[in-house]
């Protein structure tokens, strides 16, 4: 699907929600489709995010194969599939405090001349 500046817009919000623990719910595949896009797209912490983009990009592929996976059967697949996204979900917010720590110091390290 064609992603714009508008889905990272509309997204955006909810995202940093889930980042900092106000939306209880995990990422779903269309939230880290749109982090994606607006990494490529420098839309968001443009000159740090490349560094991140294979990592976010890799979180999607362990979906698709995880998915696929048919592991753990003295799980129900309802049970696996809650604990898949919580650990996704988990990945994603730890890369997204990681691209922001990053930032924040590639920042600093300008404004101060280190």
């Amino acid at each position: 699907m064609t992603r714009t500046v508008q889905d990272v817009k509309f997204a955006l919000h909810t995202i940093m929600d889930k980042l900092v623990g106000n939306h209880s719910e995990p990422f779903n595949t269309e939230e880290i489709e749109v982090l994606i896009f607006a990494f490529e797209s420098h839309i968001l912490f443009d000159n740090v995010a490349h560094k991140f983009l294979s990592s976010l990009k890799g979180i999607v592929e362990i979906s698709d194969l995880n998915s696929n996976k048919n592991n753990e059967e003295h799980q129900s697949p309802e049970s696996r599939d809650f604990l898949f996204l919580q650990e996704r979900s988990t990945m994603v917010k730890t890369l997204l405090l990681t691209v922001i720590k990053e930032s924040i110091l590639r920042e600093m390290s300008i404004r101060f001349g280190s």
